[in-house]
Parts: C-alpha cells; sequence; structure tokens
C-alpha cells in the first residue's frame, strides 16, 4: 500500500488500495474514494436542477475554476456543455484521474468525455488562456455554519481545501477584469458574500444560489498568490 503524506495536511493522507486511490482523515480514520459512477442518481434528474434554468442553451464552453469532485462539472457536461475543469489540489486531482479511469456505465462515460480535467491554478489559467469561453463558473466552499451534517465529500473537501473569502473576491475581481464571458458564483442561500458585485441575476433554490456577473475584459492586476 502507498502511502503519501501531504505537507500541508499532514493528517489527510493518500492511500493506492486494490479498488483505486482512496484519501484517509488519520484523525478520525475516515476514508473516501471517489466513483463517478455514483453521479448517476443525480444526472437522472438533471432537468429540474436549478443549473438547468440558468443554462439554457447547449454546446457551450464552460470554465469551471473551482473543480473540486467535478459533480456540478458532471451536470453541466450531462445538459449537452462542453468543460474544462480546473483543480488546484494534488490530492484531490490524484482522485479525479483515479475516478475517471474507473467508469463503468456507458452513460457516465459519455458525459464526462465532455470535461477535461487540468490540474492547476484558476487564476493562472485565467492569466494565460487564448480561448474564450462563454461561461466562467465558481463553487467556492460555504462560508457560513449549517445545521446539517456536510457529506463525507464536503467534510473531505473542508479539511483540504483553503477557503478564503477575501481571496475569493480578489479572484472574481480579476476575473470580471480579464474576460468578455458571462460569470456564475454559487453560493449558499443564506450568504451574501458576493453582494457588492454588479450582479445581473440571480437564481435562488432551496439552500444554494447561483449570481450572474458580466465579464469586461482589460486587466487589472488584484490577486496576489
Amino acid at each position: 500500500m502507498l502511502s503519501k503524506p501531504l505537507t500541508d495536511f499532514p493528517k489527510i493522507t493518500l492511500h493506492k488500495t486494490a479498488s483505486g486511490y482512496e484519501i484517509r482523515d488519520n484523525e478520525t480514520n475516515m476514508k473516501m474514494s471517489l466513483s463517478f459512477d455514483d453521479y448517476s442518481k443525480v444526472l437522472l434528474d438533471k432537468k429540474k436542477h436549478q443549473l438547468n434554468n440558468i443554462f439554457k442553451a447547449k454546446n457551450l464552453n464552460i470554465l469551471d475554476c473551482t473543480g473540486g469532485f467535478a459533480r456540478d462539472a458532471a451536470i453541466l457536461a450531462s445538459l449537452g456543455n462542453n468543460i474544462t475543469l480546473i483543480e488546484r489540489d494534488p490530492l484531490i486531482m490524484s482522485l479525479l484521474i483515479d475516478a475517471n479511469k474507473k467508469i463503468k456505465s456507458e452513460d457516465i462515460r459519455s458525459v464526462f468525455s465532455r470535461i477535461k480535467i487540468r490540474f492547476g491554478n484558476c487564476i493562472d489559467f485565467l492569466r494565460n488562456m487564448n480561448k474564450h469561453f462563454d461561461y466562467i463558473y465558481f463553487d467556492f466552499m460555504f462560508n457560513i455554519k449549517r445545521n446539517a451534517l456536510p457529506s463525507k465529500n464536503e467534510q473531505f473537501l473542508r479539511k483540504i481545501v483553503k477557503n478564503d473569502i477575501n481571496e475569493n473576491i480578489d479572484i472574481i475581481y480579476e476575473t470580471i477584469q480579464r474576460v468578455r464571458s458571462k460569470i456564475i458564483i454559487k453560493e449558499h442561500i443564506s450568504s451574501n458574500d458576493y453582494d457588492n458585485f454588479d450582479i445581473i441575476n440571480t437564481y435562488k433554490g432551496k439552500t444554494v444560489k447561483y449570481h450572474l456577473l458580466e465579464g469586461k475584459s482589460g486587466y487589472r492586476k488584484i490577486y496576489k498568490q
């Protein structure tokens, strides 16, 4: 068995098992592996998903800047769009690559054939990209406490991914200046972290809302790594 400790998160380790990669929280002994086939139930109800009300056209080119475990990317791809997913954490990236190799369902494989998975920092990608995207999508981790216990996947994301609201806002500001694309920000329904932006529209669901912004192109360096 291969165990790989992470420098920034030494209590979370990556393990190679007979069935693929899994991550382990060595404090709680909680384990998690990623299977894209598990998204089949979610994708069956894709027409009822709030994202279907936002991305009405098909064959859109969408840049998912906060890839995570690719759940939203899978929904967007299943609606007939082409997704470029950016993920900057090497541990999560290992799970994404592993899950992509293990797909058993032909339907799920067809969905993920529309998703290009890229390792890197989203702002670096935006600074150097030479392709136009119709939409830029952000799903930053929620910054409020909720009574409901998060799913196992979300618990691991909260342990692994740094979530700094000031950094998030700076990234959005620079993105607006760099692109001519429409920008979507996903936020918890009770949060108001992005109200200072020039929001064109907000699409509300039961637990989340999606803000629509317009890119203004041009350039103004704001975000600092």
